[in-house]
């Protein structure tokens, strides 16, 4: 089963729902405490490889032209594994959206500093005046069954897998958009191996199922009904644009950047990834069934029905 890869999701309420109401409903500044809680990449732990130092672990700063304290919290080893900020906001989101973007340009200063990396793996929101709590973290899925799938696969597939794999493993949304993506280029353009159009090619493959599961829905409902040769160029700019800024390209390649970093614009930029990459990974199964190489046990869930077309 396919699972969103995608953090920036609405936030869950931790808290009974007339606490949480009056706070939607109250339009004056007031405290906010936003905890993000962090990760090493490498060993997936709920830690850092920095050190908490006592000196530099609570500061004032001026966050949109008010005072913000933030909290650099260890846990037992010492290690820092959340970055807590107490900002003053009219609501919860503003507050997480003004935090999220101080935090993550200080993470993009801390990797280049020790070159360690640091994920952000969830974070915490709470409104102080009206006791109101929210929680966003990782979604993790149930274990799946060993079954027998995918057999005889052509080596001509060999790269295309690989790439999936790699899209599908980074927790980076803009590399997962760039591997993702290719794999629909390729399809689209009829580049091995993919040789020819995949049947239902001119049929409407984005479905709200689709935009539903990958988080696009609540950014981009209109690509509902949307065929695949109309996403792929719809993405592909996008994805050419994103690739050469992060090459430091210049010029006409790197026009039409993605948009201002943020949390809505990260968030909507997610959830696209997402999208590009449930697109990809059915073509990619479409492309093996009609080759023939597509066996599935009847009661797999992500079974393609036989005449869905490519998506």
């Amino acid at each position: 089963m396919w699972i969103p890869h995608n953090l920036l999701s609405p936030l869950k309420a931790e808290t009974p729902k007339p606490t949480i109401q009056a706070s939607e409903a109250a339009k004056d500044e007031r405290v906010f405490v936003v905890g993000f809680f962090l990760r090493n990449p490498v060993t997936r732990t709920a830690e850092t490889d920095i050190l908490v130092s006592a000196r530099d672990g609570h500061r004032q700063v001026i966050l949109d032209g008010k005072e913000c304290t933030i909290d650099d919290c260890a846990n037992a080893s010492g290690k820092l594994e959340e970055i807590v900020y107490t900002f003053s906001s009219t609501g919860a989101v503003a507050a997480l959206s003004a935090c999220y973007g101080n935090l993550v340009a200080r993470l993009d200063r801390l990797a280049l500093q020790y070159g360690r990396g640091i994920e952000i793996s969830g974070w915490r929101v709470a409104d102080i005046d009206h006791g109101a709590r929210w929680r966003c973290v990782p979604f993790r899925p149930s274990a799946l069954l060993a079954e027998a799938g995918l057999e005889s696969v052509p080596a001509a597939y060999g790269e295309i897998l690989r790439l999936y794999r790699e899209s599908r493993c980074t927790t980076s949304a803009a590399w997962r958009f760039i591997c993702a993506g290719a794999i629909v280029d390729a399809a689209v353009a009829g580049r091995s191996p993919f040789t020819a159009r995949l049947k239902g090619y001119d049929d409407p493959v984005i479905t709200t199922d689709l935009l539903v599961r990958s988080s696009v829905f609540a950014f981009q409902p209109e690509l509902n009904g949307a065929t695949l040769g109309e996403f792929a160029s719809g993405i592909e700019p996008k994805r050419k644009a994103l690739l050469a800024g992060l090459l430091g390209q210049k010029g006409s390649e790197a026009e039409g950047s993605i948009g201002a970093r943020g949390y809505q614009s990260d968030a909507a930029f997610a959830a696209l990834a997402n999208l590009v990459d449930l697109v990809a990974r059915d073509v990619v199964l479409a492309s093996l069934r009609e080759g023939g190489h597509f066996a599935v046990a009847a009661d797999i869930e992500d079974k393609i029905p036989e005449n869905s077309g490519p998506v």
